[in-house]
């Protein structure tokens, strides 16, 4: 037996295909491309790099996003801290700004080819200000993310299709749910 079939047999199987690289959940229309463990596993990850997001920003650390859908996006996931547009203004006047600050920013652009040329344009600038980036918690949050999505504002939406596969008997639209389990 493989190690990936150890795996398998060791948590929920009883709804894999033969195959054992689609997954089916009752009741749900679609075919998963993994067992449900793997879903549950990428929701709980996430979930702590959104709640150290979270803790970051109300430690009055600076975010800085593309536009104005990253951010409602940031805002959706509960996100309540200092969110700043870097493409609404001159770089230059951004970098300054963020820099009269003194504090430690996260650099959350797309990570298409735009998105990667505008954050190390901004880390260049940042650092000759003497910013401290963080860019393991960007890093760590695009592992998770990047074959299932390619920008900031599809993070929700992607959370929020995570957890109906992960747990669909919970409702997470309602308001006053936090976005942590």
């Amino acid at each position: 037996m493989s190690s990936w079939e150890q795996i398998v047999a060791e948590n929920d199987t009883s709804h894999m295909s033969k195959n054992l690289k689609t997954h089916r959940i009752p009741g749900y229309e679609k075919t998963l491309k993994a067992p449900m463990f793997v879903y549950r596993k990428r929701l709980e990850l996430i979930e702590e790099l959104l709640e150290e997001l979270l803790c970051f920003s109300m430690e009055g650390n600076i975010i800085l996003v593309e536009g104005k859908r990253d951010l409602t996006s940031l805002r959706e996931l509960g996100i309540k801290g200092r969110i700043e547009l870097v493409t609404h203004h001159p770089l230059t006047d951004i970098c300054e700004k963020v820099a009269a600050t003194g504090k430690e920013v996260i650099i959350l652009t797309d990570w298409d080819r735009r998105g990667i040329i505008l954050e190390k344009k901004i880390s260049d600038h940042l650092e000759y200000y003497g910013i401290k980036i963080e860019h393991r918690l960007r890093k760590r949050i695009l592992s998770l993310v990047r074959k299932d999505i390619k920008d900031v504002e599809s993070l929700y939406t992607h959370i929020l299709k995570l957890r109906q596969i992960a747990d669909p008997g919970y409702h997470y639209n309602n308001t006053d749910d936090n976005v942590f389990i």
